[in-house]
């Protein structure tokens, strides 16, 4: 099973890097088109997203947006195992991370329960709202408060993604959080009754 996870983990990081770089630009201006279109940003929300890596889709778009609407976007930051946020603005200063990924160098952090939307990358997505990530589980085990029957306030989970990072079936594990929603260049697709209440539609699958 392990095996078969990490070769599809391979395939489908493969198949990212292998976008043509001007068919990346058009699908990453899509994916703000939609993610603009779903009303989003129509609320005061408290939105966390992320810097790309690797071949991931970029919001950069929507970080500029809201820098202009004068309103920060959260970005993770490594807290041990698990992640917490930091508000970042377009331009802010950046430190990487041992991951050598780059982190907002504020102090302030944030709990992800005092965020609404969290925007997650992703590896791979299937049907159901299964989310394949890099396998480290950082984001796994920052979300783990919301499988607790007690856990009555939880962010809305959105992965951004390209549309050939679905796949058919990814086999659920116990510990994985599913997503609400995925964006990709195709349009949104929901796969909670909450992201069907909050979101409107764009172009569908």
């Amino acid at each position: 099973m392990q095996q078969s996870i990490s070769s599809t983990r391979l395939r489908l990081r493969k198949s990212r890097n292998d976008i043509h770089p001007t068919t990346r630009r058009r699908y990453n201006r899509l994916i703000h088109q939609h993610l603009l279109a779903s009303g989003l940003f129509n609320r005061n929300a408290r939105i966390a997203g992320y810097l790309a890596n690797d071949g991931e889709p970029s919001i950069d778009l929507m970080i500029q947006s809201q820098h202009k609407a004068n309103r920060a976007v959260y970005l993770p930051a490594l807290r041990k195992q698990q992640l917490s946020f930091k508000p970042y603005r377009f331009n802010d200063r950046l430190m990487n991370n041992k991951f050598n990924i780059p982190e907002p160098i504020g102090h302030q952090c944030f709990s992800p329960k005092y965020l609404n939307i969290i925007l997650m990358p992703l590896v791979g997505f299937d049907e159901h709202g299964n989310r394949l990530g890099m396998g480290g589980g950082f984001y796994d085990r920052t979300l783990r408060f919301t499988l607790r029957a007690s856990c009555k306030k939880r962010p809305l989970l959105i992965g951004i993604a390209y549309s050939q990072q679905k796949v058919a079936k990814l086999h659920k594990q116990a510990w994985d959080i599913p997503l609400d929603a995925v964006m990709t260049e195709q349009g949104l697709q929901c796969f909670s009754i909450k992201s069907q209440s909050l979101l409107r539609p764009t172009t569908r699958y």
